[in-house]
């Protein structure tokens, strides 16, 4: 019977025979979650004993698995830190199914300005990563408006042809095999040597006169293997890296690299070197970024970064900026870093950090993808002894980028800005960065309408 608070009740009242089967299998039921629980807190009490028990070992346990970890990050499997274009910029688009859709629809209604420069600049741009290019190995790029198959020969070098087949247009960066230091088509088996010429197709003692494909500059540095873009059809007028940067790179090690998707023009993102004034509005906040902006006051006990930069114009093809930067609490500036970020060309620049441990350098590749779609990668290395200290650069590194990002994805280019004295550097970028389109260069009009999307 059931008293009047809805518990179980064993009232003497009613004869033992007379007894509900209920009752007694409540009151089973309760015992036996009782015991589970007694059980469950016997556990954790002797599970809390042992850890204090041990508390020093299991530290060290932690501790040592930590430090295995970073090493092996570090030195045997560099880290590797992606964004698509939807993830970086598009945080006041709210998540959902259709979050996609809505990311889409903003860069499709974005005003992109007037007067933009050619899309597709001369120069040199990454297509590939060297560690990812294996010997026999063919890979698609699509990129500067052409759809490119890169491979790797036998002879162990990273070549770059046309992807298409002119016999009838099969991809060869799909499917297409690599023969000694020739790439064989996968529909018809025709194969193509070094120097774009067919050298040999089925059934035929040898292949008619003048059946070729094009090829590209192709050369390896920095981690990337890069092509050379001109629109003049010239062969290139400066190399990836000079004999000393060269020099510099050997016993450095790989530990990593970011790699993002970002929508604006091309010559938006090697202008930011140049854009001085951008560094305290954008850069100066730390971690607490959302903390320090309602409260500006914490900066003095969370800390914010300072910088002091300079752009300048060297050789023709070259342009350099040099970095100090600062962190500080108040007015107490620690952790400083000496940085110099050299630009060879419109799509590749070298940021040199000197730190009390040792060197790191970031090399940063910047590819157009589409007209107004870049990918840009960050590429890291150091000499062994700081690896662990470079490794950890790549994650601080990306979320200052991101910041970047955050601009690019959503501002229009301005052809004529309203300069003002702290912006002399970019109007002098703009100068120096116009070196490198030519009079057959794709105008911004012409590759819209003729992109590589059906």
């Amino acid at each position: 019977m059931l008293s009047v608070d809805g518990q179980c009740s064993t009232s003497e009242a009613l004869p033992a025979k007379m007894k509900s089967p209920a009752i007694s299998n409540c009151q089973i039921d309760n015992d036996v979650l009782l015991f589970y629980f007694k059980l469950a807190l016997a556990a954790l009490r002797t599970a809390l004993e042992c850890i204090y028990a041990h508390k020093l070992g299991l530290m060290l346990s932690v501790i040592l698995v930590l430090f295995v970890y970073v090493i092996y990050k570090s030195y045997w499997s560099p880290i590797l830190y992606l964004k698509e274009l939807p993830d970086v910029g598009f945080n006041h688009i709210p998540k959902g199914a259709n979050r996609d859709m809505k990311v889409a629809r903003a860069l499709q209604t974005r005003q992109v300005g007037t007067k933009l420069p050619p899309p597709y600049p001369n120069g040199w741009f990454a297509l590939a990563e060297s560690r990812d290019l294996k010997i026999g190995g063919v890979v698609s790029v699509d990129a500067l408006g052409h759809n490119f198959a890169v491979y790797r020969g036998e002879d162990g070098v990273a070549r770059c042809v046309d992807a298409y087949c002119p016999h009838l247009g099969a991809n060869m960066g799909v499917g297409g095999t690599v023969r000694g230091s020739c790439i064989e088509c996968p529909f018809h088996k025709w194969t193509f040597n070094a120097e774009g010429t067919c050298v040999s197709i089925p059934d035929l003692d040898s292949p008619p006169k003048g059946i070729s494909i094009k090829t590209w500059p192709t050369a390896e540095g920095d981690g990337a293997v890069w092509v050379w873009y001109d629109a003049e059809g010239r062969s290139p007028l400066w190399s990836v890296l000079s004999p000393e940067e060269q020099e510099e790179m050997q016993g450095w090690g790989y530990r990593g690299r970011n790699e993002f998707v970002v929508s604006t023009h091309i010559m938006d993102i090697p202008e930011n070197g140049a854009d001085i004034a951008h560094l305290s509005p954008v850069h100066s906040t730390s971690v607490f970024t959302s903390v320090a902006n309602k409260h500006p006051y914490l900066l003095n006990f969370v800390g914010h970064h300072s910088w002091e930069a300079e752009w300048t114009r060297r050789e023709e093809h070259r342009a350099r900026m040099t970095l100090t930067h600062y962190y500080k609490f108040g007015k107490l500036s620690i952790f400083r870093l000496n940085a110099i970020a050299d630009q060879n060309g419109p799509g590749h620049v070298r940021l040199r950090f000197q730190t009390r441990f040792g060197p790191v350098l970031f090399s940063l590749s910047v590819t157009p993808i589409g007209v107004l779609r870049q990918k840009v990668v960050h590429r890291v290395f150091s000499p062994w002894y700081n690896a662990v200290m470079a490794a950890s650069f790549i994650p601080m590194e990306s979320y200052m980028f991101e910041r970047d990002i955050t601009m690019w994805n959503n501002k229009r280019y301005i052809s004529s800005p309203i300069y003002v004295k702290t912006d002399k550097s970019i109007r002098a970028f703009r100068a120096w960065y116009s070196q490198f389109y030519s009079e057959k260069s794709v105008s911004f009009k012409d590759a819209t309408q003729n992109p590589l999307d059906w």
